[in-house]
């Protein structure tokens, strides 16, 4: 029932931001199939080539046989999305069963209603990647309680698998073989041979291909601030609401029961005062930045606690059990994306939240009643109005493509994500910095105000024709059109706000003369 509710809310969703870049790259692979790497894309300025960007093509590969057989539909190819959250939710089930949780309902609740997880299904990765890393946690686990080596070998098949979707899985490598380690089955080592093995076998194919290995050539961030850490607690504490119940357990009295559950009835009693005027945006929205980030760091103050007393405790035992490979994936995956992350989204902290929910199961044992019930309830709603308003936030941008109309007129545009895909359907030209010599008076030029897109030349001289603006409402008062902030954060930019803020404006300009230097 959940699956079919996720993929109900997603089935015809537009294509959205890195959508439009993927589906680019399989239409260059579909010409190309030995040379996927090879092609350009304007993502920025200028096309550049996809070996610059993160992302190996597997996914790329997926997403052409679907086109094959399906067609370039958004129905079609959310179907292919469609089956990866089904696995996703499955190998999820079967970490429960395996980890012998009593409150597996609650916890598949709380992770199908993740507003990360309602909200990311996409045409991007970071889905199939999640499944990838359910899957090969699964059998990690179940060849840590084995020692059997085919256990740990369909592990190592589907992390090779994840390797060649997104690199972002790499922190799962380090755990898979600490797993192995701390478990004492050294000879299951072996099994470390296929991922080591497939990229090789890939690295090798990126340097005849273009001269390069494509894993070494990512770009990351050469200095290290403290706000990229605040940042992605702001990220984790704006989707994460479970958090509550680990809160309960570091001050484990009836008045935080107490508190809790105020806190979230005053937040839903607030929520008309604020879409009717009478609490201002700017004072709920700070308060909403404030709060994400407490909240992220309550999750993890739970986490050191649970590291802690588990240690304590069990010592040898707790470093061979599955607890302890969880863990040890939550850290790894953590510092890798607080280190490694271009920036912060709830896709990358969508990663490590159904592994914090099955560390913390008995948790939910303790919260019990009115608690855990709130705690669903708060959960189910922001996450399904938030996949909602995101869903009327992409559809802008395909329905304001199919308005614009000027016949005998060149158009040009700027913009990518979703924009980027829908304008170019409509027959409009992609600017660039290069394009300037290709333009003439007359030309329409079109752009929407709030998404990635590229600067224009100082030397194109314009005038404005007309607006399309994307009025707000009920249904996207629950917003992530801040310059698509679900997928874009900060410490300063929470992932999400309440708003009354029109979606977005799309401007429609003549050129009026070109000045030549």
């Amino acid at each position: 029932m959940l699956w079919l509710l996720l993929t109900a809310i997603n089935i015809n969703k537009a294509y959205h931001i890195d959508d439009s870049f993927h589906l680019e790259v399989a239409a260059w692979i579909k010409e190309h199939p030995l040379q996927p790497m090879s092609g350009a894309v304007n993502w920025s300025q200028l096309p550049e080539p996809i070996f610059v960007s993160n992302q190996p093509p597997l996914f790329f590969y997926l997403i052409l046989v679907f086109q094959y057989l399906f067609g370039t539909s958004e129905i079609a190819l959310h179907l292919l999305l469609s089956i990866f959250t089904f696995l996703a939710l499955y190998y999820f089930v079967k970490l429960t069963k395996l980890l012998e949780v009593k409150h597996s309902q609650i916890l598949l609740v709380l992770f199908a209603c993740c507003p990360a997880f309602v909200v990311n299904q996409n045409l991007m990765t970071d889905i199939p990647l999640l499944s990838l890393i359910l899957a090969t946690l699964f059998y990690l686990l179940k060849g840590q309680q084995s020692g059997i080596l085919r256990h740990y070998l369909i592990a190592a098949a589907l992390l090779s698998a994840g390797l060649l979707v997104k690199y972002t899985i790499l922190p799962l490598v380090v755990v898979f073989t600490l797993t192995i380690l701390l478990s004492g089955f050294q000879k299951n080592l072996i099994a470390l041979f296929v991922p080591v093995t497939i990229m090789l076998l890939w690295s090798t194919w990126n340097y005849y291909e273009f001269g390069s290995v494509h894993l070494l050539m990512r770009k990351t961030k050469s200095v290290f601030y403290v706000s990229r850490i605040w940042g992605y607690m702001s990220a984790l504490g704006a989707v994460s609401f479970f958090s509550s119940a680990f809160f309960f357990h570091l001050l484990p009295f009836r008045a935080t029961r107490i508190a809790v559950v105020i806190f979230w009835l005053a937040f839903w009693l607030m929520v008309p005062l604020v879409y009717v005027g009478s609490i201002k945006n700017e004072f709920i929205n700070h308060f909403l930045n404030i709060f994400f980030i407490i909240n992220g760091c309550i999750i993890y103050a739970w986490l050191i606690k649970y590291i802690f007393f588990s240690f304590w405790f069990e010592k040898i035992n707790f470093l061979k059990s599955p607890a302890c490979t969880l863990i040890l994936y939550i850290l790894g995956m953590s510092l890798f994306i607080i280190l490694f992350a271009p920036f912060n989204a709830t896709r990358h902290v969508l990663l490590v939240i159904p592994i914090l929910l099955l560390v913390g199961h008995r948790v939910f044992e303790k919260t019990r009643g009115v608690l855990n019930h709130t705690i669903i309830a708060t959960t189910f709603f922001i996450g399904i109005l938030l996949g909602v308003s995101d869903w009327i936030y992409a559809d802008f941008y395909r329905r304001g493509a199919k308005e614009i109309h000027y016949p005998n007129k060149k158009i040009w545009t700027t913009g990518h994500w979703g924009w980027q895909w829908y304008s170019k359907q409509s027959g409009m030209h992609m600017y660039s910095s290069d394009s300037l010599h290709l333009m003439k008076p007359g030309d329409i030029v079109v752009y929407p105000k709030n998404i990635s897109r590229q600067s224009f030349s100082p030397q194109l001289i314009m005038k404005s024709l007309d607006t399309i603006a994307g009025a707000s409402g009920c249904l996207t008062f629950f917003s992530g059109k801040k310059y698509a902030s679900l997928y874009i954060s900060s410490d300063t930019k929470p992932a999400w706000n309440l708003s009354n803020a029109p979606i977005d404006t799309i401007f429609i300009k003549e050129v009026v003369s070109i000045k030549i230097k």
